[in-house]
């Protein structure tokens, strides 16, 4: 494998990352998925989240300059909060129930927000006919379940797990934990207002961030997508599939035919 890469070389290596193990995902995960049965609830948010995820790559491929720096961020921001939902929605039994719940609460509480707003702002270009009769139709349905799923504060709850995302991470462990602490923070000075992350930097250091943003993205990828493939048992189609998506995340670090061949041998036989 390679010695060390200087920073254009980063960058441009684990873009390749995210492009092979997009061409994984289409060949192997993408196709099945579409034309799976959703047969439970818990098939219906894995699936949701997958494409969730999916789209965030689709938009990533999209950003090819480091002019785009902020939007790499924002993505790479975006996806390690898809990855750490997955991971955890995979270890808690039943989570879809809450999941779906919080779904509802949420469009709840938007609808009750934008009804108020009319009615103390009667002026507004703001047509709620279609809120309120949400919320006269489903409002005792929803707080109902929301108050039996959390009881202590289910009119505050921001998470179907009622945990911050400090406190999600922490109960993951790695890699989320060391990416929680070391990137994350840089990656939300671009989602966020601010000069933090541009004031006296020079050039070189927003190549550097868009190849630590690439290499967020790669890793939290290979995370959605091993929870998908164990989730919808995709191992059971696809011998050694885990494998082939190994083989396309590590395949843009290898130097020439040789080597790429010795590593295809070694996870595939």
């Amino acid at each position: 494998m390679s010695a060390a890469l200087d920073p254009k070389d980063v960058v441009e290596r684990y873009f390749t990352v995210i492009k092979s193990l997009n061409e994984f995902d289409k060949q192997e995960v993408r196709g099945k998925i579409q034309t799976a049965l959703l047969q439970s609830n818990r098939d219906l948010c894995f699936s949701g989240a997958y494409y969730r995820a999916a789209g965030n790559i689709e938009s990533t491929l999209c950003l090819k300059s480091i002019r785009d720096f902020q939007a790499i961020a924002m993505m790479a921001r975006s996806l390690f909060e898809i990855a750490v939902d997955v991971t955890l929605s995979a270890r808690i039994p039943d989570s879809e129930i809450k999941i779906l719940a919080f779904v509802e609460l949420e469009k709840l509480r938007a609808a009750r927000k934008i009804v108020e707003f009319k009615s103390t702002n009667p002026a507004a270009n703001v047509h709620v006919a279609t809120y309120e009769e949400f919320v006269a139709n489903n409002a005792a349905r929803i707080e109902q379940a929301s108050k039996a799923l959390w009881p202590t504060n289910h009119q505050s709850v921001k998470h179907w797990s009622a945990s911050k995302l400090e406190r999600r991470v922490e109960t993951l462990g790695e890699p989320f934990t060391q990416i929680y602490a070391v990137n994350y923070p840089q990656l939300s000075w671009y989602a966020h207002s601010g000069m933090v992350g541009i004031v006296n930097l020079e050039k070189e250091s927003f190549r550097m961030l868009a190849g630590v943003a690439f290499a967020v993205v790669a890793e939290m990828y290979v995370t959605v997508l091993g929870a998908t493939i164990k989730q919808f048992r995709l191992d059971k189609v696809t011998d050694k599939i885990s494998n082939m998506m190994m083989l396309a995340k590590m395949l843009p670090f290898t130097d020439g035919a040789v080597e790429s061949e010795q590593l295809r041998r070694a996870l595939l036989g």
